[in-house]
């Protein structure tokens, strides 16, 4: 009997300890099930992350690279804006940055639309810039601090858009808080020279087209055909002596690093029944003010019109030293 009991107890404990085992290994297998669970799904969540911080690093790329155009776009527009309020209010400017960082930004000259600048302006572009980002599921706040325009060579002006930049990812996963600095070179290559639309009351245009003459007279036969054909033409040249197109918005005739000049076509001028002083240089910038220090010409040049009459600052400029003239004050 006893021997009985002894092996029901022995059965019982061996029971009880396979229970255990089963129990134990159940126990295990469900921690090792949520462990790799929570682990699988940390790094779903980190892809998520990253996959989301990619998308949004792409998207500050992509604002990089259309800044530029649209800055050049903006910028191109605005300064033909301001050129012609230059023209119709016959008046040249008091503050020509003031009046472009306006109409850049706000599209805008002196409190009034203006058609060129319509849905072109820098405040369009980030309206449309808000609208795309939250297509993507991306707040972003763009807040322009500061807006500069200055030369980089005679013929561009550089603008420089100061930002401040505010980007969010809508579900909280991200988010980059930054300044920058947006610039890009703009070309002032057909836009038109102000000082002609001030002097000419707008009836003698001229839009700023770069000469590709380098030499103005043939010195085998002081041929004058080039010097004729940029004059007839009034195309432009760097020269250093001259004031720039920035400096030409406010009629200030100071010389410039980056000075453009063109010789007038006088009789144009003529035809359009404009009022100038024959007795000045065709220099533009001397014909069309009263600045001093250009009195003494060179007259009766060679193989050139009568009317063409220049300053002697700029007869080696257009090689008018290489020709005869009759000098003249």
């Amino acid at each position: 009997m006893r021997k009985v009991k002894m092996k029901k107890i022995l059965f019982n404990n061996k029971k009880g300890i396979f229970y255990l085992l089963i129990s134990s290994l159940f126990l295990a297998v469900m921690i090792f099930v949520f462990l790799a669970y929570e682990q699988y799904g940390f790094v779903d969540r980190q892809k998520v992350i990253e996959t989301r911080i990619q998308t949004i690093n792409d998207f500050i790329k992509d604002i990089d690279t259309d800044s530029k155009r649209v800055i050049y776009i903006s910028g191109f527009r605005a300064l033909i804006a301001v050129e012609d309020y230059v023209a119709s209010s016959g008046a040249y400017l008091n503050n020509s940055e003031k009046l472009f960082r306006i109409a850049f930004y706000n599209g805008t000259v002196n409190g009034t639309d203006v058609d060129i600048l319509e849905n072109s302006s820098y405040f369009d572009y980030l309206q449309k810039l808000q609208v795309i980002a939250g297509r993507v599921g991306i707040d972003i706040y763009i807040n322009v601090t500061n807006i500069i325009l200055y030369h980089d060579s005679p013929w561009s002006v550089k603008v420089v858009v100061t930002a401040h930049v505010n980007i969010t990812d809508n579900k909280g996963l991200a988010n980059w808080d930054f300044y920058k600095d947006y610039n890009t070179s703009v070309s002032l290559k057909d836009i038109r020279d102000p000082v002609y639309s001030v002097y000419t009351l707008g009836r003698v245009p001229n839009t700023i087209r770069i000469t590709n003459i380098t030499d103005f007279v043939n010195d085998s036969n002081n041929d004058t055909t080039n010097l004729q054909n940029h004059t007839n033409h009034s195309y432009y040249k760097a020269n250093t002596l001259a004031p720039s197109f920035l400096m030409r918005l406010e009629g200030n005739f100071s010389s410039s690093p980056y000075g453009i000049e063109s010789l007038i076509y006088i009789p144009e001028l003529i035809e359009q029944d404009v009022q100038y002083n024959d007795g000045r240089s065709i220099v533009d910038y001397i014909l069309f003010s009263n600045i001093t220090g250009y009195s003494s010409k060179a007259c009766d040049v060679q193989n050139m019109p009568n009317w063409f009459k220049i300053d002697i600052n700029h007869t080696s400029d257009y090689e008018v030293d290489k020709l005869s003239y009759t000098p003249c004050g």
